[in-house]
């Protein structure tokens, strides 16, 4: 199957339950049971039809199902690192600002 395209709707509800058909679209591709995949994955089962059906479940069990599907890359490009910094410039405004010194007290200074 293709990578995970963008979806039609940005309503997280939406999203997960896509996402769950998804998933089960995987499954069906390799021609695996709910039981195969939540055995292959160390996820319940009840746990794979909630996520199947709703997209409900932890992120965790989430990444446990792609990578038992072999699609772990599709959420790996989620994560990836940012695009290159076009200029110097840019690299210099991104970094991260520290607040001034404050100075040193003196020893023997009493306070």
């Amino acid at each position: 199957m293709d990578k995970i395209s963008s979806f039609t709707q940005r309503n997280p509800a939406t999203i997960t339950r896509q996402v769950g058909q998804r998933l089960r679209g995987f499954r069906l591709a390799k021609g695996w049971t709910q039981q195969e995949l939540a055995e292959r994955s160390g996820v319940a089962l009840s746990t794979l039809k909630l996520l199947e059906s709703q997209g409900r479940g932890s992120f965790q069990r989430l990444v446990r199902v792609a990578v038992a599907l072999g699609i772990d890359g599709e959420l790996r490009d989620l994560f990836a690192k940012p695009a290159a910094m076009e200029s110097i410039a840019a690299v210099k405004r991104a970094e991260r600002q520290r607040a001034p010194r404050r100075p040193r007290k003196e020893a023997g200074d009493g306070n």
